[in-house]
């Protein structure tokens, strides 16, 4: 009886364990991902500015005989991001900002990877900060503009954000190492 007991009791090779653990890892990986991924999809998509009192808008030059439309400010804005990369979506040329002014992102960002959003009047030598504000709200006012941020949510942007953070480095890592140990593990069965 003690014979059969001991034939219909097995024990798992040490690669098998492995295999097993690096399942696990995997699985949870891939778990950690798409929740962290998911929590981390929503991007910015489009900004729009609006002067508050057209009167308190910068000028670029106030000489009498030169055509006040050429005098009103460039209006540009930049996205600043955690890391310190700035993605400058363009500048709106001679344009007051009462009636709004809209900038479109064509690849959303992450708006946890935004430090702050700049507005600045586009000069040929150096430009001049106006207003900058933080993400913290979808309308900020800052000054005599207030920001309006439109944002959706992406499985993209959150994948391609989450991947950048340390977390997502060492699950890729850990991901990578598990399917290395499985690999090996079929061989050497």
């Amino acid at each position: 009886m003690s014979d059969e007991l001991s034939e219909a009791k097995t024990t798992a090779s040490p690669w098998q364990i492995t295999s097993w653990v690096c399942c696990t890892v995997i699985l949870v990986s891939v778990l950690s991902c798409v929740v962290l991924a998911a929590v981390r999809s929503e991007g910015l998509t489009q900004i729009k500015v609006t002067a508050l009192d057209a009167n308190e808008e910068p000028r670029d030059h106030d000489l009498p005989l030169f055509k006040q439309k050429d005098a009103l400010p460039d209006y540009e804005v930049l996205v600043i991001s955690q890391d310190g990369f700035k993605t400058n979506l363009g500048a709106k040329l001679n344009t007051s900002a009462k009636a709004g002014l809209i900038w479109k992102l064509s690849n959303p960002i992450s708006i946890h990877e935004i430090a702050s959003i700049r507005l600045q009047d586009q000069d040929k030598i150096i430009s001049d900060a106006i207003a900058e504000v933080q993400l913290t709200d979808k309308s900020v006012v800052s000054g005599n503009y207030r920001f309006d941020f439109q944002t959706e949510r992406s499985a993209a942007v959150g994948v391609e954000s989450f991947f950048g953070t340390p977390i997502g480095l060492a699950i890729a890592g850990a991901f990578l190492i598990a399917v290395i140990l499985m690999l090996l593990s079929v061989f050497f069965q």
